[in-house]
């Protein structure tokens, strides 16, 4: 007798499950912001715009001067770079598998706990609970849905970290070596050239973009073996 009728008649059993159907939406919306802030922390985070300015004339080597100018000036077109440079297809590689692996853990814990809201309704509905056990049910997918926004919150932030991570060790990797390149070029500037950059054009002769490029990746290589 003390089941019956539960659903129908028991203003604190409707209040439970209009408060889980609310819960359940909440936490939808909740898997689909996760999914969009994956995706926000995006791969083009690791283009790298570079603008290198280098002093000193004391080395050996060829050397292009611009027209009209006492100054020593190349260029390196960025996008080709990021579009050729080993690492950066690594650095990629890498970010998309751990993304991949976030949203897998994240969709196994959802699953999870749509299946005990799915169940919980349906008790609810089948008059199969007491009072206490909706309560208690209703506490335990609270603390559920909690531990979903933490884990949530946590494989986003290990994102960014990894992505940030990923851009300096990429950043380090093409300064440090056109820093070792410049030591026998000796060019007063090295620009970073792409498109949509405040550099709109640039004279062919002074693009260093081949010889950089095979020598980041030529040291690449040679780490890894």
């Amino acid at each position: 007798m003390e089941n019956e009728n539960l659903t129908s008649n028991n203003p604190v059993s409707e209040e439970i499950k209009n408060e889980t159907q609310e819960k359940c939406c909440e936490h939808k919306k909740c898997k689909c912001c996760l999914s969009m802030i994956l995706n926000i922390i995006s791969l083009v985070g690791v283009i790298v715009l570079f603008v290198l300015y280098f002093t000193g004339h004391s080395g050996s080597g060829s050397t292009k001067k611009s027209n009209n100018s006492s100054l020593y000036i190349g260029f390196v077109n960025s996008d080709t770079v990021m579009e050729n440079y080993a690492l950066v297809k690594n650095i990629k590689d890498s970010l998309i598998a751990k993304q991949a692996k976030a949203e897998a853990d994240y969709t196994a814990q959802s699953n999870i706990f749509e299946a005990l809201v799915t169940k919980y309704q349906k008790d609810l509905k089948a008059n199969t609970l007491t009072i206490e056990q909706a309560q208690a049910t209703e506490k335990a997918l609270a603390a559920k849905q909690e531990s979903l926004l933490a884990l949530k919150d946590d494989l986003t932030q290990k994102l960014g970290a990894e992505e940030l991570a990923m851009n300096s060790m990429l950043q380090d990797s093409i300064i440090n070596y056109l820093k070792r390149y410049n030591r026998k070029h000796n060019y007063d500037y090295i620009l970073g050239f792409s498109r949509g950059s405040g550099i709109l054009i640039a004279n062919d002769s002074l693009d260093l973009t081949k010889e950089v490029l095979d020598g980041l990746n030529k040291e690449y290589e040679n780490e890894k073996k």
